[in-house]
């Protein structure tokens, strides 16, 4: 049964019933706070690295014009949890069609691609069932299954719905948004919804995810990075600029803030300053320098252009999206799944203390004119040393025979490549060191 503070989505004779406690009014969190409900519900979702996708990564990496193939690390948070069974919300285009539809990467699962969901405590859990046979643009209604997409990703002929994978552009069709689910005994904290119509311009959000370096223009050589294999999970805040109606015209995206994220956090969660989930980042502006891989079709930003929140106010929608990050709204989000009656357990209650203290780390903290010791809001961003991946590659080129093919959703402890013995990185619930 599920408990009172719980949002509950379910169908009854096809009636959507939709039972929300009130949530308990509190205190904002400080960054630290917010960092250490974002450390335990934040995700690092990929596709497995098999040796034809790994080889296919190296050419696109040798020719980064070419990208008709990509592998793309990206992110998510924990949402809900049933059972066993946890729920990832995340955005659509961290799933690139030609992951899930090329058989030929997947030589040994019978053409059937696996993606590995990395959580705080550093276990890798396989998702076995990850094609969900819609195919972009997406064909028929989304079914409860272990991905499921209201948008998707491929290479289109710009301005057409025809798929051109030598010659056409990334684009997304739909709404950018997505949940995968994995299976585990382990007990994960879950990210508390909150309600994005309380979230104003000029309030400050906050964004976690894994940035991908490799996705980054180098400043010295004006080239991309190259192989990084080191990644570091980071918090991103700044103000809401702007709110507009979430429109598929516009994948969705109806949130938009000044912030400090990187290529790699799309799927992130945005926190509001009570640590609960009111957007999924997907969107950076298109100021910001990249080298190929971003979902991002807006034309370049304006150089010199007025990026205050009074100023965000009366811009159009298109000048928004390039000079803004944006993420999805999770009112909208919630709207989606009723639409379709899909049941889920979803918390709306504010983050319990143990959790807050379990993960909270006295980081980059410095003396404010009050006295209060706070995190330097100067820097925008917080590169969060006890959440890293020393080698992405290594912990995503997982072993077959570690895969539980009997679960409809995967299951977790696979090795990292080369281990022999025990599942990596066992920490407890958190992995909180």
């Amino acid at each position: 049964m599920f408990k009172p503070n719980q949002i509950l989505l379910s169908c009854l004779g096809g009636i959507v019933v939709s039972a929300i406690t009130a949530p308990a009014v509190m205190a904002a969190l400080s960054m630290a706070e917010i960092n250490s409900i974002a450390r335990q519900t934040t995700v690092l979702i990929a596709p497995a690295l098999t040796p034809p996708l790994r080889q296919d990564l190296e050419n696109n990496r040798n020719n980064p014009l070419n990208a008709q193939g990509l592998w793309n690390p990206g992110s998510g948070v924990i949402i809900a949890k049933e059972g066993r069974k946890y729920y990832v919300l995340t955005v659509a285009h961290n799933f690139l069609q030609r992951h899930l539809d090329t058989k030929d990467y997947w030589p040994d699962s019978k053409g059937l691609p696996y993606y590995g969901i990395r959580t705080g405590d550093g276990e890798i859990h396989v998702v076995t069932n990850v094609d969900d046979g819609r195919s972009c643009p997406l064909r028929g209604e989304p079914q409860w299954q272990a991905l499921v997409r209201f948008g998707c990703r491929d290479r289109f002929v710009p301005g057409t719905d025809r798929v051109d994978r030598a010659n056409g552009r990334d684009d997304i069709k739909g709404i950018d948004i997505a949940i995968i689910t994995f299976e585990s005994d382990n007990d994960y904290p879950i990210a508390p919804l909150g309600d994005a119509s309380q979230v104003n311009p000029g309030d400050t959000v906050y964004i976690s995810g894994w940035p991908d370096p490799e996705k980054e223009l180098d400043p010295n050589t004006g080239k991309c990075r190259g192989r990084v294999a080191r990644r570091q999970r980071r918090l991103a805040w700044g103000p809401v600029t702007a709110k507009v109606n979430p429109d598929p015209q516009n994948w969705g995206y109806s949130i938009f803030y000044t912030d400090n994220t990187r290529a790699g956090m799309s799927g992130g969660p945005v926190f509001d300053s009570n640590g609960r989930v009111v957007g999924t980042h997907g969107m950076g502006s298109a100021s910001k320098p990249s080298c190929g891989g971003s979902p991002n079709t807006s034309s370049p930003a304006e150089s010199g252009g007025d990026t205050s929140t009074a100023a965000a106010t009366n811009l159009d929608l298109n000048t928004l999206r390039r000079q803004f990050s944006s993420s999805q709204n999770v009112n909208f989000f919630i709207e989606l799944i009723s639409r379709y009656h899909f049941g889920l357990p979803i918390q709306n209650q504010p983050p319990a203390r143990e959790m807050i203290q379990a993960c909270l780390l006295p980081i980059q903290e410095i003396a404010s004119n009050s006295g209060v010791v706070e995190f330097d809001a100067t820097n925008d961003a917080f590169e969060d040393a006890q959440d890293v991946v020393e080698d992405i590659y290594k912990l995503y080129s997982f072993k077959l025979e570690n895969l539980l093919r009997d679960e409809p959703s995967g299951g977790s402890g696979s090795l990292l490549l080369g281990d022999e013995d025990e599942p990596q990185n066992k920490r407890g619930r958190s992995g909180c060191k």
